[in-house]
């Protein structure tokens, strides 16, 4: 927790969501609402991405997290950011574009528990399961060479 809480390893992927149960339920919608940006002389830069960026909710669910009791649960949807996701499609050699293909990670502590569960949506039809594989590969060796241990379940 403190890894994904207090540094800045998982600040290449993007917030779709996070539910952090404490003496209440946030609940955090990380769509970026681009009219936020929009200023009257258009002048602001907005976003390309769809979702926050970990780096900007990190804070926030820190805030909600730390203090005197251990939260009862939480949930992070996450998903890798465009520049390491190009890199990792890269290095597979899918023949898949980027912008087809969205890879997350499911980060949920319960019951002292951290579960880590990889997923891949696609917008388009295929039967590869190369970029699955691979994905499912880049997980476990990512929390190794960052010293997390995890169990492969």
């Amino acid at each position: 927790m403190a890894k994904l809480l207090t540094t800045e390893l998982f600040d290449n992927f993007t917030v779709e969501e996070a539910t952090i149960d404490t003496f209440n339920t946030f609940t955090i919608d990380g769509r970026i609402h681009k009219e936020f940006y929009k200023s009257s002389d258009g002048t602001e830069e907005i976003p390309d991405s769809e979702f926050s960026e970990w780096s900007s909710i990190r804070p926030i669910a820190l805030s909600l997290i730390k203090g005197k009791h251990t939260p009862l649960g939480f949930k992070f949807i996450l998903h890798l950011g465009e520049a390491m996701k190009l890199s990792l499609l890269e290095k597979s050699d899918m023949d898949i574009s980027p912008d087809q293909i969205s890879l997350g990670i499911n980060i949920k502590y319960s019951q002292g528990e951290v579960v880590i569960t990889t997923g891949v949506s696609y917008s388009i039809f295929t039967l590869d399961k190369s970029a699955e594989k691979a994905w499912d590969e880049y997980i476990p060796s990512f929390l190794e060479s960052n010293g997390i241990e995890a169990d492969l379940l």
